[in-house]
């Protein structure tokens, strides 16, 4: 891969930030039920342009929008048996902007893979008639991971990780093509200061009905065993928020040796008045350094990162021995 030997010399990565949410910015609402899994289809100058702006900001990584292109999410609105074609198409578009802007840089394709299932329009709750069996699932994971490989990733990332019978099923797909697999974990925080997996009830307040009923989340420490154990090449805290992500930083770095990840969201939510509370560019990039200065190696930013939150990280970011100068990134 690409990057191996930046990960062997223990040399900083920088991960690019939010694909969906930024593509949502740029094009206006996009799909009520697959969100931007059919982006890269109706709006690919967009997404082209939103990747062109992290490597224009130094990204070493840059996420094809297949996110949510995997056929039980596309199969909502009509178009699951097109899933391979889109998702291979979000992969064109990663490497068309590579091309534009950065042709002589080491930079990786990551293709992104999650257990994102179909919404129903206007909320982010699943759709439980786009709910495909568990044998099903398993074989559109299989299908969506084959397309990605033979689109030429260069890894693959597994984002939103939250449970475990979910999650190993992408694992098992993203590891049978021989690519290698970074690994995203979702980690909420309990009352009693024990790290899960990502609970939707608590970080989604304002978005989910009065009557959603709450799913059982799993130790993080469960999580991250399992997967572990699976051969990934890395592992980190992603989609969590800044209040979940050190803790669950800690928890990882007790049980894995290998090089950590950390790219949180920047859709921080206030109790008191029940809404949003934005990360704004600099204390995103203040945590950011934090993590790094205490062993993350990939760094960046999901959810509601703009351009703006990556150049601040990049400009805040500590040099490590050996590295390449960060000034050198962007050209």
């Amino acid at each position: 891969m690409i990057l191996d030997q930046e990960l062997a010399d223990g040399d900083l990565i920088v991960l690019d930030g939010a694909i969906g949410s930024e593509i949502e910015r740029y094009a206006g609402r996009l799909d009520g039920a697959a969100w931007c899994g059919m982006a890269s289809r109706t709006h690919p100058d967009t997404v082209r342009q939103v990747h062109e702006s992290y490597l224009e900001a130094g990204a070493d990584v840059i996420t094809a929008n297949t996110f949510a292109t995997c056929r039980h999410v596309l199969d909502a609105v009509g178009f699951g048996d097109e899933s391979a074609a889109i998702t291979r198409r979000g992969v064109e578009l990663a490497r068309e902007a590579l091309d534009r802007v950065a042709p002589g840089r080491p930079v990786a394709i990551a293709g992104s893979l999650s257990n994102t299932i179909a919404w129903v329009p206007g909320t982010i709750m699943a759709d439980p008639e786009h709910l495909p069996s568990p044998e099903q699932e398993a074989a559109n994971y299989r299908e969506m991971a084959e397309a990605l490989a033979e689109a030429g990733c260069d890894l693959l990332l597994l984002e939103m990780m939250q449970d475990i019978h979910h999650a190993t099923r992408l694992m098992e797909a993203a590891v049978a093509t021989g690519l290698p697999v970074w690994v995203g974990i979702s980690t909420s925080r309990g009352a009693d200061g024990r790290m899960f997996g990502w609970d939707m009830s608590a970080e989604e307040r304002p978005n989910l009905p009065d009557d959603f009923k709450r799913h059982p989340t799993e130790p993080l420490e469960t999580i991250i065993d399992a997967l572990c154990a699976m051969g990934p090449q890395a592992v980190g805290i992603m989609h969590s928020s800044f209040l979940s992500t050190t803790p669950g930083l800690e928890v990882l770095f007790e049980r894995w040796n290998g090089p950590v990840m950390a790219y949180p969201e920047a859709l921080g939510f206030d109790a008191v008045t029940n809404g949003p509370m934005p990360v704004a560019p600099d204390d995103f990039a203040s945590h950011c350094r934090d993590w790094v200065e205490h062993g993350v190696q990939i760094i960046g930013g999901c959810c509601g990162t703009t351009i703006h939150h990556i150049r601040a990280m990049v400009d805040n970011l500590p040099e490590r021995p050996g590295e390449r100068s960060l000034a050198t990134r962007g050209s």
